[in-house]
């Protein structure tokens, strides 16, 4: 069973990316991961440094005292506001990208209940599983008709909130035929668990035959 929970989150890695929307996720991820990393590596080091060099070495010696260097304290002000402003620079610069995309080839609406998730395409057109042709952009329009969830597929896009009365849009593209997994992002009641998130890409022949047979059942 632990392997197996372990395969299953291997498969909705959002850092293991399967389209444009969220590899451009999990780029500014790793950078913001690794500028943290050398951030607490540098004032981890400089503590270690301060508490090692300037200790007390005997009750009798009292260590150096420092009453403020302007240059030290300009410098601990202005590079942290540097690394903000990268970073909020790359994510300002990336937000529209993340959040509208190219020009949607495909519309589905989203909509989330306690515990599952239904799809609506054009035509009225209605699904348990999302089914998107591979290589195409897909705007979601996702609502809720209960209380809050939260849709995403960490491997195609970022979390959409699906909340009632209210339509959130966002995208997702798969650049690969495959099934891609999710979950309902937020604590929705005691079958939470249950609210798994589906997606098949199949090439655009595939996708074409069975919209096709899909709106013939429904008298389309």
């Amino acid at each position: 069973m632990v392997v197996t929970g372990l395969l299953r989150l291997a498969d909705v890695s959002p850092l293991d990316c399967a389209g444009p929307n969220a590899c451009r996720i999990a780029g500014l991820y790793i950078v913001v991961f690794w500028v943290a990393m050398f951030v607490l590596v540098v004032v981890g080091g400089l503590i270690v440094f301060a508490a090692l060099r300037f200790r007390r070495k005997s009750d009798a010696d009292e260590p150096a005292q420092v009453h403020g260097n302007a240059r030290l304290e300009l410098a601990w002000t202005a590079f942290p506001l540097v690394i903000l402003l990268v970073l909020f620079s790359l994510t300002f610069t990336n937000m529209e990208y993340i959040r509208n995309g190219p020009s949607p080839s495909l519309t589905v609406k989203v909509t989330g209940q306690q515990f599952a998730w239904s799809y609506t395409y054009p035509g009225n057109v209605r699904s348990d599983t999302l089914r998107i042709p591979v290589g195409k952009p897909i705007r979601l329009e996702v609502t809720s008709r209960d209380v809050l969830h939260s849709f995403w597929s960490p491997r195609l896009g970022g979390q959409i909130y699906a909340i009632p009365g209210q339509i959130n849009h966002g995208w997702i593209q798969a650049d690969q035929a495959g099934t891609y997994f999710g979950q309902c992002n937020e604590l929705c009641g005691t079958g939470h668990w249950l609210m798994s998130v589906r997606v098949i890409a199949l090439s655009q022949s595939a996708y074409d035959s069975w919209y096709a047979q899909a709106k013939k059942a429904v008298g389309g």
